[in-house]
């Protein structure tokens, strides 16, 4: 079990001791940050603590607030070694010798942080770290790219192959979601968070109340089946909301965590490291990553997209549920043979949609502002294509926008102006962020039926679960999680 340390910032002895009480009933321990405490009292946070106690004062050099020689720091770290704080931080590079040896063997943390990139010998750096009698080692790193969480993993699996002090491995930012959730896969014997959203004391914190609750961190180990979102921005997906409470309703050993990149090759170099039993694609690697695939199925070969791949024994088996996740929809508000359908947008799930909608029987028109790239799509679908400017020259009975417009990224922004809407037709909003788009807005007051991005996201996702797991996805627990963190949200 890796307990769940909850990083504090107040700056003041009182505000320390308030959120230590109030959040006794969810953290494991503490971090005290006192480089941030404007009236540091060390006595009286260790009368007041709820949970074991955590002591750090970082330089500035490595996050922290104090100088790096200033001589205080090393003080405050001995008085805390003295007084009989749990657990004590002292950074590798600090040169506090005389702190390290009082409180080697009783809960000494040796930390390395570094705020610009990962150190090229990973290995180096923690054996040295060793020497210095580290109880814990805590090594945080800034990844330049997704390769680097590889190898911070790399060194972490191999830390826990040969054994010696337990690594903490941090990858700082959104790249690094994957090591705070999972360091119980590596023996870490705790992880950190924050105490709330907004709260956090270094970049890609999770809320202590997220780590618990959705991602399970405190029961993740060496077991446990680790999968999730690849995509280069997948910091607001849904897609954990769904997943995790599916696994926890269905009693698996799983979680499910967000998979930053910024390319598909370093991601592939670093699969191997991140020990992924399968993975959910976004954009913009739908299509990119099919000729790296050992395997695909039938639908995804077609449309050549892929939005779900499973890992079995090294080799990576594709998929893709984003068709259907169109196709179930709309069949439950009309007869989809002979329909007639204009998607808007090239992509992977446009693609995706219009293989899927054809082999229904629908009548498919794909426009997208690069009308030559609606026309590759069409010519592999077999079916009509134009360009999104003349998008007033055709008729629909459905609707379907595959483009971000409308996302919270481009909220202001409606694939179609609204006077074309007509009563009776429906329209189909793939974005889900937010679930109430323009489009969807101006449809519903014109008297369209709409499909809103969460559906199709539902469907899809439920698809995914059970090529991962073999077993029907509980589709209550996915829409109920789902829809309370969209509430939470808006």
């Amino acid at each position: 079990m890796t307990d769940l340390c909850v990083t504090l910032t107040e700056e003041t002895t009182g505000g320390l001791i308030e959120r230590m009480a109030a959040l006794a009933g969810i953290a494991d321990l503490f971090e005290i940050r006192a480089d941030r405490v404007l009236d540091l009292d060390l006595l009286a946070l260790l009368r007041a603590r709820t949970r074991p106690l955590l002591l750090t004062c970082r330089a500035l050099s490595e996050g922290g607030s104090w100088p790096d020689d200033d001589p205080h720091r090393r003080l405050t770290l001995l008085e805390g070694v003295k007084r009989g704080f749990d657990y004590v931080d002292v950074e590798s590079a600090s040169g506090f010798t005389e702190v390290m040896v009082e409180k080697a063997g009783r809960g000494l943390v040796v930390s390395h942080h570094d705020l610009t990139g990962t150190p090229d010998d990973l290995d180096a750096l923690y054996a040295r770290m060793c020497t210095q009698g580290a109880d814990v080692v805590k090594i945080a790193v800034t990844p330049r790219s997704v390769a680097d969480v590889g190898r911070l993993l790399a060194l972490a699996a191999r830390v826990a192959r040969q054994g010696g002090p337990p690594l903490i491995p941090l990858a700082l930012g959104p790249m690094g979601v994957v090591t705070r959730v999972t360091a119980g896969r590596y023996g870490a014997p705790f992880t950190f968070a924050a105490p709330e959203e907004g709260a956090e004391a270094a970049p890609g914190q999770i809320a202590v109340a997220r780590m618990a609750s959705l991602y399970r961190a405190r029961t993740v180990g060496p077991a446990t089946r680790v999968y999730g979102i690849l995509g280069t921005d997948v910091t607001r997906s849904l897609s954990p909301a769904l997943h995790n409470p599916a696994f926890q309703a269905c009693g698996l050993d799983a979680v499910y965590v967000t998979l930053q990149a910024e390319a598909l090759a370093p991601f592939l170099d670093a699969l191997p490291d991140l020990g992924l039993s399968g993975f959910s694609v976004t954009q913009p690697f739908k299509v990119e990553i099919v000729p790296y695939l050992d395997s695909v199925d039938a639908a995804a070969a077609a449309c050549g997209s892929v939005n779900t791949v499973v890992c079995e024994e090294g080799r990576l088996k594709g998929a893709t549920t984003d068709g259907a996740g169109v196709v179930g929809p709309l069949r439950r508000r009309l007869e989809l043979h002979g329909a007639r359908v204009v998607i808007v947008g090239a992509g992977g799930a446009a693609r995706s949609a219009a293989f899927a909608l054809r082999a229904a029987g629908a009548r498919v028109t794909v426009v997208a502002r690069d009308a030559a790239q609606a026309a590759a799509v069409a010519e592999a679908a077999r079916c009509a294509h134009g360009a999104l400017a003349d998008i007033a020259r055709y008729e629909w009975d459905v609707l379907v926008n595959a483009t971000p417009l409308g996302s919270r990224a481009q909220p202001d922004l409606s694939p179609v102006p609204p006077e074309l809407h007509r009563p009776g037709t429906v329209v189909f909003d793939m974005v889900y962020d937010p679930l109430e788009t323009p489009l969807l807005r101006e449809a519903q007051q014109r008297g369209c039926s709409i499909v809103d991005g969460l559906e199709m996201l539902l469907a899809q996702a439920a698809l995914q679960f059970e090529a991962w797991t073999g077993q029907p996805a509980p589709m209550d627990a996915m829409k109920s999680a789902a829809l309370y963190l969209v509430q939470e949200r808006e």
